[in-house]
């Protein structure tokens, strides 16, 4: 379908991103602009401004025009980002360090706080690389790059290209400029867990929300002191549940000490069969 240059023009303006520069040049009504305007790629970037709305599609810079969130760096954040996890599979821990701002706040949601300094960061992700060995990488499914140099990541691991049950995630990341270099400021790490509660978990949340509309008064001093929880946890629930976590941890350890053996085992096999 073409369209004609004065509506190409008119939803341009419209959009809140246009609105600060007036040096954009006006269309021709010839369909040539409009031949080379869908020819560019569409970008996905996040809003990080107060709205309503997730994402938006923004034009990859069809006209010359400034932007205060446009990136001039040789490096783009999703390079940078790139390189992160690259560093990560590589075992690079030089590199990683250099790409790690010093006040660093790096948050795993599978840990109970999060990681303050490059140093915490560090060191988490030391432990990391170690984890993995040299078979286990990170694979990077899509990569969302946002406006004020934030970047949104969909990953999972694989172990020898082949992909690891149970191990998909997802990372937000705000960046900071150090020079030329674009360096992690910020980063929120969510990661698949391996139990998959279903409806249960809508039922307890349903219990949960019940409660508090029940009890608005303690819900709110609840809400407003989220340092109980760890308390109620200790006292209430790390009772009856540690067991069970630990029992869980355990089932896991023996698994995987099966497959491994298993895995020995078959390879043993064909290679007295080679000979």
């Amino acid at each position: 379908m073409a369209f004609s240059g004065q509506l190409l023009q008119h939803i341009l303006w419209s959009k809140p991103e246009f609105s600060r520069s007036r040096s954009i040049p006006l269309l021709k009504t010839n369909h040539e602009p409009v031949k080379i305007l869908s020819q560019r790629k569409l970008d996905i970037r996040g809003i990080k401004r107060k709205s309503n709305c997730l994402v938006t599609f923004s034009m990859s810079n069809p006209f010359s025009m400034s932007h205060p969130d446009n990136d001039t760096s040789p490096c783009s954040p999703s390079d940078t980002i790139k390189k992160f996890y690259s560093s990560i599979n590589n075992n690079d821990l030089n590199q990683l360090a250099l790409l790690i701002s010093e006040d660093c706040f790096f948050d795993d949601f599978s840990y109970t706080r999060p990681f303050k300094g490059r140093k915490e960061a560090m060191k988490f992700l030391e432990k990391l690389t170690t984890c993995m060995g040299k078979n286990t990488k990170f694979c990077i499914e899509q990569i969302y790059e946002g406006v004020h140099l934030t970047t949104v990541v969909n990953w999972h691991l694989e172990w020898k290209k082949k992909q690891v049950p149970f191990t998909r995630g997802c990372s937000c990341y705000e960046l900071s400029r150090d020079g030329e270099q674009l360096i992690i400021k910020k980063a929120q790490v969510i990661i698949e867990s391996p139990i998959k509660p279903g409806s249960f978990a809508l039922d307890v949340f349903q219990n949960v929300i019940s409660v508090f509309d029940t009890f608005p008064e303690a819900a709110w001093l609840f809400l407003m002191n989220p340092q109980v929880v760890p308390t109620i946890y200790n006292m209430v629930l790390k009772p009856s549940i540690g067991p069970i976590i630990a029992w869980y941890r355990k089932l896991w350890s023996i698994t995987v000490t099966i497959l491994t053996l298993i895995y020995k085992l078959f390879l043993y096999i064909i290679e007295m069969f080679h000979k």
